[in-house]
């Protein structure tokens, strides 16, 4: 849950900042360092959560995804409805409901991505040292 209510604080703070006045300018770029939270977040529960297997891990990671993203995607609707509802990309106006709905799946498969291979990292065994 913290995750997705860190990243649509990032997106409020973009769109405060002004860096959502155009669909080119810094706020696209700005919007990729928000992949930092997920990363974070995935590594807390893959990594440091004492998984044992990868069913659990993947569990683990769709559960991390999901809530994440219902999260997330209720900022990005509340967003595109109500804060900013008039961005547009194109001359077309983005709507609230497939933004939102997007950015959910991409929770989903980012958060359950990222658990796995966080799993993977920490379960690794060093290499022996050498003589």
């Amino acid at each position: 849950m913290a995750v997705g209510l860190a990243t649509g604080a990032w997106m409020f703070a973009e769109y405060a900042l002004g860096l959502h006045d155009s669909p080119t300018g810094a706020g696209r770029w700005t919007g990729i360092l928000a992949l930092v939270f997920p990363a974070l977040g995935a590594w807390r529960v893959g990594a440091r959560s004492g998984l044992r297997s990868w069913s659990e891990a993947g569990r683990e990671g769709l559960l991390f995804g999901c809530v994440g993203g219902a999260v997330g995607a209720a900022a990005i609707w509340l967003y595109f409805a109500v804060v900013n509802p008039g961005f547009s990309v194109g001359g077309r106006t983005v709507a609230a409901g497939p933004q939102a709905a997007a950015g959910f799946v991409g929770a989903l498969v980012l958060g359950t991505l990222l658990t796995l291979a966080a799993f993977a990292v920490a379960r690794r065994k060093p290499a022996p040292p050498c003589p």
